[in-house]
């Protein structure tokens, strides 16, 4: 399917998850659905079951599906052929054969193959042949066919990418592609049977770590050394939690969990994070081919586009509301039509009953309000394509997401740890904000999201030294939040209100950088003794200062932004300099994306345009400004 004409969809069939197929199906209203596969009963039940009428079905038998390649491949110039292993070697194959749209023929040594072979060369006026690894049998002789050797899974592996690097006229792919070619086990969802699809989509070269999948750092290290990869922006794991790991650090605060889980290429030290990443997998294939299609139907122009956000059931967690009504403001602001349940306003049955016409679900709450109280792993009603974002400790767990999957959810950010319900709070609003205002995909807003908290860290201990309070807890979430899906998807913009409040905005001028903030701020949220007022797009955290009066605590605005500066001199980093005083603001920069992070405290005697001048400076090291 990667390699036919057009944008075919791949579906797989699975009695106990047709509901949520007949779902899809009506949304998207396919001009065809044709079966592929072997029915011995006729198709007349799949028909009622799906609620769409079938075209005629393409049969598979044990060999090669003949009629389905004299349908996907009247002709075929080039074709690759394979021998059945080793694993990665057929990976690569598989990726090279979508990539160059080309038929796949793999070899399994029966003695008929190559009488075979020859029939389908000449049937497809093959001019060149790409054979991955050492067939057994020596290759038919066909005349005006050209063969090319591709022996080891390495030479494969690089003619993908040079392949890629000619497409995009020598630029830079945006995506990489990991997986497990060992996956394959019992015990294993075996994802990386569909990344070579993935990685065709993505145009994306595919790297394979080893057996034990703990090298995959290592791995994507390797390929940033290649020309073609080295300013690749996202990063997809198409793996189970089992065939890549996460990699697990001390926690570095004090807490029930003595270790971090993050994803591959998670920083040390200050350094910010550099990929967008999201992993793909799902124990059940049928349910990754449909949350991959289910991107389609964002393209359909939907509306209006709702966004339901539940926070603080109970009301024991009023910091963590407070950032939670400010990040409704913000969805509201940028055109979602946004529905809040607060405290005692939230019940199971009113998030029931609106979750299945959401755009976006965002919960702030306790875990054991969510599973254990309201049974929420047991709903079942099919759910319009959405992003869920579950801002509650331990809330990332595969229990928790295979149903939302199986339901109509296009990804899930959450964290499998501990984290502080204030400390996620930032997080959440941090992320929508580069969400919104932004434009990013769901990767990029993390990976925005995750610099803010790191940078916020810094800031804090330029200010108070050392012993900042809680700098390990913004550390933590910066690395634990992830994303279960794909991280290149992009939400539909909705059309923001008429009276929609203009954001704070950063541009860069020459040699300036320019963060201007507008007139109007949004009305104050207070919740208990907590008070926030900020600009559209501007940032919270847990910096506070106590009221005039000495009754309440107040959030101090900051304003943050993603800087890239592509022109400065190779080699060098930039330093900034500002009159804006140095224990107000931080300054990291990511040298392989050239993009630095600004984060700023602001004052309300401050103009509305803070200015920043860029010096660049050959340093071997990245450096952090102002510290």
């Amino acid at each position: 399917m990667a390699a036919g004409n057009g944008r075919p969809m791949l579906l797989l069939d699975a009695p106990n998850k047709r509901l949520y197929l007949k779902a899809f199906l009506a949304a998207y209203q396919p001009e065809r659905v044709i079966p592929v596969g072997n029915f011995p009963h006729g198709t007349a039940d799949l028909e009622k079951q799906l609620g769409v009428r079938l075209a005629r079905p393409f049969r598979w038998p044990k060999e090669n599906p003949g009629a389905l390649w004299k349908s996907v491949f009247p002709k075929a110039e080039k074709v690759v052929v394979s021998a059945p292993g080793p694993r990665g070697l057929l990976l690569q194959a598989a990726c090279l054969a979508g990539l160059l749209r080309a038929p796949l023929f793999v070899l399994h040594g029966r003695e008929s193959e190559g009488k075979e072979l020859k029939h389908w060369l000449t049937r497809w006026q093959t001019k060149e042949v790409f054979m991955a690894g050492r067939p057994e049998q020596p290759l038919p002789e066909v005349p005006a066919v050209r063969l090319v050797k591709l022996a080891e899974e390495k030479a494969v592996q690089e003619r993908c990418i040079n392949h890629l690097h000619a497409r995009l006229g020598g630029g830079a792919v945006a995506t990489l592609v990991v997986a497990n070619p060992a996956d394959g086990r019992p015990d294993r969802a075996g994802m990386s049977l569909f990344a070579p699809w993935v990685a065709c989509q993505k145009g994306a070269p595919l790297l394979l770590t080893n057996a034990r999948g703990d090298n995959a750092n290592a791995v994507v290290e390797k390929a940033l050394h290649n020309p073609c990869c080295r300013h690749a922006d996202h990063l997809l794991v198409v793996a189970d939690l089992k065939a890549i790991p996460m990699e697990r650090r001390p926690n570095p605060i004090k807490g029930k969990d003595k270790f971090i889980e993050m994803e591959p290429m998670t920083p040390r030290g200050w350094a910010p994070f550099s990929f967008a990443t999201g992993r793909l997998f799902q124990s059940s294939r049928s349910v990754l081919t449909l949350v991959l299609a289910r991107h389609r139907l964002l393209d359909a122009g939907r509306t209006p586009h709702r966004a339901l956000v539940v926070s603080n059931p109970g009301g024991s967690l009023p910091l963590m509301e407070t950032f939670s009504r400010n990040t409704a403001q913000e969805l509201a602001n940028r055109g979602y039509r946004t529905t809040t349940l607060f405290e005692d306003d939230v019940t199971a049955a009113k998030v029931r009953r609106l979750l299945p016409g959401q755009d976006i679900f965002l919960w702030e709450g306790h875990h054991d309000t969510l599973v254990k109280k309201y049974k929420f792993p047991a709903w079942d009603e099919p759910l319009r394509p959405c992003l869920v974002y579950l801002q509650s400790c331990l809330a990332l767990k595969t229990e928790l997401s295979r149903p939302l999957f199986r339901r109509g959810t296009l990804g899930i950010i959450g964290s499998s740890t501990r984290t502080f319900s204030g400390t996620g709070g930032a997080f959440t609003l941090a992320y929508f904000d580069a969400l919104l205002y932004g434009q990013k995909s769901t990767g990029a807003s993390l990976r925005e999201a995750k610099n803010f908290l790191l940078a916020y860290a810094q800031l804090k201990e330029k200010r108070l030294g050392k012993k900042a309070p809680l700098t390990g807890a913004n550390v933590r979430s910066a690395w634990a939040f992830s994303l279960w899906g794909d991280p290149t998807v992009r939400l539909p913009a909705p059309t923001p209100p008429r009276d929609a409040l203009p954001p704070v905005q950063c541009e860069v001028r020459s040699k300036q950088i320019i963060i201007s903030t507008p007139k109007a701020l949004y009305p104050k949220v207070t919740v208990e003794d907590y008070q926030a007022q900020m600009y559209p797009n501007g940032r919270l955290a847990g910096l506070v200062r106590k009221s005039d009066d000495g009754e309440s605590s107040l959030l101090v605005p900051l304003l943050f932004a993603e800087v890239p500066l592509p022109d400065g001199p190779d080699g060098s980093v930039p330093r900034l300099q500002s009159r804006v005083s140095k224990k107000r603001w931080v300054f990291t920069w990511d040298p392989r994306r050239r993009c630095g992070y600004l984060l700023v405290i602001h004052r309300e005697r401050d103009r509305q345009k803070l200015q920043f001048a860029v010096e660049w400076s050959k340093e071997a090291e990245p450096v952090t400004n102002g510290r």
